[in-house]
């Protein structure tokens, strides 16, 4: 949505102080307009991370004749490229108009889903993938994930008509989704019908208040930072956890069932109470500006689901194992939402900004390659090694996130060796 300002006008409105009840009525009006097509943009971008994860406890494998660790080799394909585009995408998204090149890519990437239906091997499969990888790559990143648990549930129960409904009836909502987005999502707030005189120059306003130009040069400056590289590093390592649940809960499911329809239908309920987990928290972080507690929290109830997951012997305590695929679920997505939301905070320019938070996605993902290659056929169905892997990489987001807080409290007290601005306080 475009908001650019003639430089003179810009140099005017700046000068003028923002009516704070005119800038509340703005942001209500701006929740009402954006967010729910954003959130189900997002919902079409995400879903595909548990595609596959639910066509494997089917006929995926056998239709398409995947032997050893092919199904792990068609993640690991899929997210080394994804991974790499995340930081020009990010910046690209800054500088041109957003409400355009989303619905844009979603429809594109709706439809090429929708193709996958067609493959009838590991070359086909790879094919599909690597046709995909492009329009993902370049899809919206943010916190919005409200959206995406909430309508998680229903699209599940296709599995039972095999997993080329799956695909095919995601990629159509994908279609749908985006070529609604087309038309609703204003282009500019000055030429909108949504919002009125006053909310057009309070938009306006906050725009000239925060006037910056993206610049790769400037952006690329905030790299020499060793706490984006921080981090970057703790996503990295919580990214493997999020990859594993995503791609593999229907599979550890199935560890405590026999029946494909059955394991796909349990992973609806902690996706449900994840959904409102996440909702919650993120409330509470917003209310009380804090990020660092809520998001070890998270991540320590997540590691204790983990651990037990891979230490106890789940065929005779199936509701033991039910009850921490909850925590699992519940812990390991949200530090994704606290993160990225901490060091956007404590960024200072949109260029940096930009910039950091691709590198922070890209981080992500590249946890899914971890996460694809420790879960090992010969392994199955425990997957005790795997679990154990993604056990050690949360016990390091811990460890990283921890230091991170006191490394910004000291900051915020003026005591570490670096110098903050005066009156500026870093988030915790």
């Amino acid at each position: 949505m475009s908001t650019k300002l003639p430089d003179v006008e810009t140099r005017n409105i700046s000068q003028e102080t923002i009516d704070p009840v005119a800038e509340k009525s703005l942001v209500r009006r701006l929740d009402l307009v954006l967010l729910p097509t954003l959130a189900l943009l997002y919902l079409t971008h995400t879903l595909d991370r548990a595609n596959l994860g639910n066509a494997k406890t089917a006929t995926i494998e056998e239709d398409l004749h995947l032997v050893g660790n092919q199904y792990s080799l068609v993640l690991i394909f899929f997210y080394v490229p994804y991974s790499i585009f995340n930081i020009p995408a990010t910046v690209l998204a800054n500088r041109f108009n957003p409400s355009l090149v989303l619905p844009v890519l979603a429809i594109g990437w709706g439809g090429l889903a929708m193709i996958t239906v067609a493959t009838k091997n590991f070359g086909g499969l790879l094919g599909a993938i690597s046709g995909l990888i492009a329009y993902r790559a370049f899809q919206w990143e943010g916190p919005l994930t409200v959206g995406h648990l909430h309508f998680y549930s229903t699209t599940h129960q296709l599995i039972e008509q095999g997993w080329q409904y799956l695909f095919l009836i995601e990629g159509a909502m994908g279609v749908l989704v985006g070529t609604w987005a087309l038309f609703w999502l204003p282009r500019d707030i000055s030429t909108s019908r949504f919002f009125t005189a006053t909310q057009k120059h309070c938009a306006a306003q906050r725009m000239a208040h925060g006037h910056t130009d993206i610049s790769w040069l400037k952006g690329l400056a905030v790299l020499r930072d060793w706490k984006v590289w921080a981090f970057a590093s703790s996503t990295f390592l919580c990214g493997v956890g999020s990859a594993s649940s995503s791609n593999f809960l229907p599979v550890m499911i199935k560890r405590l069932t026999n029946d494909t329809v059955r394991a796909n239908l349990l992973t609806i309920g902690p996706n449900l109470v994840a959904a409102t987990v996440m909702m919650t928290v993120s409330f509470l972080s917003d209310y009380t500006q804090q990020r660092a507690y809520f998001a070890l929290g998270s991540a320590s109830v997540a590691l204790v689901g983990w651990v037990l997951f891979a230490s106890l012997d789940l065929v005779k305590k199936t509701g033991v194992g039910y009850f921490l695929t909850y925590l699992i679920v519940s812990g390991t997505f949200l530090p994704l939402l606290l993160v990225p939301a901490w060091i956007g905070a404590n960024t200072k320019t949109t260029s940096e900004r930009a910039v950091a938070m691709g590198l922070i996605s890209m981080s992500q993902n590249l946890g899914g390659i971890v996460s694809s290659g420790v879960y090992r056929e010969q392994d199955a169905p425990a997957y005790r090694p795997a679990l154990i892997t993604v056990s050690g990489c949360l016990v390091g987001f811990l460890g990283i996130c921890g230091y991170m807080r006191v490394v910004y409290a000291r900051l915020n007290r003026g005591l570490d060796w670096e110098k903050p601005s005066k009156g500026v306080q870093y988030m915790l």
